[in-house]
């Protein structure tokens, strides 16, 4: 009678946590959001409103788990090994514009529809039937709906393709651009057993190229704007904002102390602490296609005396001493040989006591965190997999990565800051 009591538990789980939910809206004179064109595309809960915004994360791990457990664990494999042809008919749905088609308002009839879509695709000749099958599976996830036989309308996540640039971008370059390389990870895996190299991946097998990945982008310029808009929406996603860079590490415990940026682009973090911590000042590396004069000269004017844009691979030894070494989003991109590398490469300029501060993924033990973060933090981990050969990494994986690359080298914690999606791992140099 166990999974009878769990079921059971669950739906009053869901009863407590949606009536948190919904009172605080009601509380607010906010709405939900809403699968209906006109509604809201997110919910206007901000992650300072904790109580709600832990609730909302806990009612879509329970109805989740209830949903699991009511299709059982037989159907939901059966279910779980189909899924990919949900990418199919948003792939179609992104790849031929069909958003543009629809009216915002009112409806369209399939044979309109086709007509549009195919003369806006060089007159591919989809035909009416493809294009209603592709939607009509589509319509399963809440993209478009039908309100009345052979008319179709927007929904609020088809709107979207519209007006959201990034997620139309984000929906794009998963489902089009990566969807091969996914499918050809374990056949890298078997062509190129253990593989730590970037030029070994699913994207070099899928595509046939023998580059590593962001050269291989870098040569389509469509596919690099795809990419780079993709990011901007998995960024702006919560719990990656500058706020949690600039509030989630003690900066102002450091005093009057240099702080080298390392890959740290046209230097928007050091921008943001820099501007926080009137103490700090900041020298941001990054190579040589990084500094024309079009980024050296967006330094705020306010900034200029304490930040610096300078060239440097972090593969080579450091020359600039400094008190703290930030890595922002750098070491997942590489495998571990890779990051011991850079490691390495910054003894010659370190002096005892000097910090190592990399804010990156952590990996979660297993069991440790909600089913949102969870499911996210895994999921990039595998999509380093496909892009890289790169990885998220515990905790303990941290500590044998600097013990790796140098035993002088102490790892001193790693933590989360509240409401973030990216930990902080703090080392420390301990040799002269």
């Amino acid at each position: 009678m166990a999974s009878v009591k769990r079921m059971t538990a669950l739906a009053e789980e869901i009863a407590e946590k949606t009536k948190i939910v919904a009172d605080y809206l009601t509380s607010k004179g906010l709405e939900a959001a809403s699968l209906d064109a006109d509604g809201l595309a997110e919910f206007p809960i901000a992650p300072e409103d904790e109580v709600p915004f832990k609730a909302r994360l806990e009612l879509v791990a329970a109805t989740r788990e209830l949903h699991d457990i009511s299709l059982g664990p037989k159907e939901g494999l059966r279910y779980l090994a189909w899924d990919s042809v949900n990418s199919l008919s948003l792939q179609a749905v992104w790849d031929f514009r069909v958003a543009e088609h629809v009216p915002r308002a009112g409806t369209i009839s399939y044979e309109d529809l086709t007509a549009k879509v195919e003369a806006a695709n060089d007159m591919l000749p989809i035909g009416v039937l493809n294009l209603r099958r592709l939607l009509r599976h589509a319509m399963t996830n809440r993209i478009f709906c039908e309100p009345s036989k052979g008319q179709v309308a927007h929904t609020r996540a088809s709107l979207l393709l519209l007006e959201d640039e990034p997620l139309k971008n984000w929906v794009g370059f998963m489902c089009n651009d990566l969807w091969l390389p996914i499918a050809n990870v374990v056949n890298a895996m078997k062509k190129w057993p253990a593989s730590e190299e970037p030029t070994e991946t699913g994207v070099n097998l899928a595509y046939g190229q023998n580059l590593p990945w962001f050269d291989f982008i870098q040569e389509d310029q469509a596919f690099s704007n795809r990419y780079n808009l993709a990011m901007k929406a998995h960024g702006g996603a919560a719990g990656y904002g500058l706020e949690h860079v600039v509030e989630g590490y003690p900066w102002g415990d450091l005093g009057e102390a240099t702080v080298v940026d390392m890959g740290g682009n046209q230097g928007y973090v050091s921008f943001a602490i820099a501007e926080a911590f009137p103490s700090l000042s900041f020298i941001v590396q990054d190579q040589a296609g990084m500094r024309t004069p079009e980024t050296m000269a967006k330094v705020p004017a306010a900034l200029a005396d304490r930040v610096r844009l300078t060239t440097h691979d972090f593969f080579t030894p450091q020359t600039e001493v400094a008190d703290v070494y930030l890595f922002r989003m750098i070491f997942h991109g590489f495998a571990d040989k890779y990051c011991v590398r850079i490691l390495q490469a910054l003894i010659p300029a370190l002096g005892k006591g000097a910090r190592i501060v990399i804010n990156d993924g952590a990996l979660p033990e297993p069991g440790t965190a909600g089913y949102i973060e969870e499911r996210t933090m895994r999921t990039m981990d595998l999509f380093m997999q496909v892009t890289v050969n790169a990885r998220e990494r515990e905790a303990d994986d941290w500590a044998a990565l600097f013990k790796e690359a140098d035993d002088r080298y102490r790892l001193l914690r790693v933590w989360c800051p509240e409401r973030s999606r990216m930990s902080f791992i703090e080392a420390e140099w301990s040799g002269e």
